[in-house]
């Protein structure tokens, strides 16, 4: 088979429906974002067949969901009805401590949030039971070993873990429109056509997802959702719209570290992929794409700033409680004595110290330490106030 019939569209889409037995997608939104995606994939990753495997299976995988999504709420209308009540949206770049932010967060009795293995299998495989979720956790945690095995350097830079708390991304990306393409290739027109993109029906989507989620698990009712990915950044203002009670935790930390720290993640996750060495060139696409987003973001901010609560790295690391607290005031979720305790709980058992180092120098990745502190420094002056020495990691 050639490369560009494994990444056709058409093609995957009647994979799917062979492999389901069904037909309807939905709304055909979806169809712009697939064709952009597969033409730069064709046209700029210089996949190797390891690379046109995997991401001819995850577009696949991401069809198959949607048609059992639409499948699934045809036969079950009772999920339009939950009531999904979304409390905080972690928004950022990426490396600020957002994940660790999310799931000390969602520790808290009051709170819940999306668990890496129901966002790579949402949806039941036949009759929902004990039995078929226990099946689900252990196919994503023999993917998370792949992914840890495949990906040099993985388990040091981004804690992974099936069974925790993680970004609902991967349900966003089942629309095509996700940041997650970017992170792993070197597809430069799909993520230009991402930032000029109207993110709403993705977003309209995710809460479909998050209420099938809350149906399954009927215990997640009346807990406040804590979301977070660095694509939000991409889409603050549909975020806004979309989510209209919830406050926005924006993460901050040294421009600096941000980077080197990302560019080293990308060029682990794109190595894999291709045999080409796309690392500067990434690093490239991500220095001019972050800045923008920065940009698109204190526009949408500044018309709603009374939602926004700032959390600094380096506070959150030195009193990570103190950040949940004033995150949580924010919320109106009234933090008490159970919340200190469940976050008390979740710190002692998630030390930094069981994951190896993680080591990074943008200068590796062509780009100039200088070069950075004076193209965003729009940016630092305003969040990033007079700081001691961050240590790297």
């Amino acid at each position: 088979m050639r490369y560009e019939d494994a990444l056709s569209p058409r093609r995957l889409m009647g994979q799917a429906c062979r492999a389901t037995g069904l037909q309807d997608f939905g709304p055909d939104h979806f169809l712009e974002p697939l064709e952009v995606l597969t033409h730069a994939m064709v046209e700029e990753a210089d996949l190797n067949p390891n690379g046109v495997k995997t991401h001819a299976g995850r577009l696949l995988n991401a069809l198959e969901n949607r048609l059992r999504k639409v499948d699934l709420m045809k036969r079950h209308p009772e999920i339009s009805e939950e009531k999904v009540d979304v409390g905080v949206v972690i928004v950022g770049l990426p490396r600020t401590g957002s994940t660790m932010l999310q799931r000390l967060l969602a520790s808290s009795p009051k709170a819940t949030a999306t668990f890496w293995w129901e966002t790579i299998f949402p949806l039941p495989r036949g009759e929902m039971n004990p039995q078929d979720v226990a099946a689900r956790k252990a196919d994503a945690e023999a993917l998370a070993r792949q992914l840890i095995e495949s990906s040099s350097g993985f388990d040091a830079i981004h804690p992974m873990d099936a069974y925790a708390y993680d970004e609902e991304l991967t349900l966003i990306e089942q629309s095509f429109v996700s940041n997650i393409p970017e992170s792993m290739l070197f597809v430069p027109s799909y993520g230009k056509w991402l930032l000029e993109a109207d993110q709403t029906n993705a977003y309209l989507e995710l809460v479909d997802w998050l209420k099938i989620l809350q149906w399954q698990d009927p215990a997640r009712r009346g807990h406040k959702w804590i979301l977070k990915s660095p694509h939000h950044l991409t889409a603050v203002k549909t975020v806004l719209e979309c989510f209209p009670d919830a406050v926005m935790a924006m993460t901050h930390r040294r421009v600096e570290h941000v980077m080197g720290s990302w560019y080293s993640m990308v060029a682990s996750l794109t190595g894999g992929n291709t045999d080409s060495d796309f690392s500067c060139k990434q690093a490239a696409h991500w220095t001019a794409r972050l800045h923008r987003s920065l940009c698109d973001m204190l526009d949408a901010r500044a018309g709603a700033e009374d939602r926004f609560i700032d959390v600094n790295y380096r506070s959150l690391l030195s009193d990570p409680i103190g950040a949940a607290r004033q995150v949580f005031e924010a919320a109106g979720m009234a933090p008490d004595a159970q919340d200190d305790a469940a976050w008390r709980a979740w710190l002692d058992s998630n030390k930094r110290d069981n994951r190896p180092s993680h080591k990074y120098d943008v200068a590796d990745f062509g780009i100039a330490s200088a070069d950075l502190e004076r193209d965003f420094a729009f940016y630092s002056s305003r969040f990033d106030p007079p700081r001691p020495v961050e240590e790297a990691g």
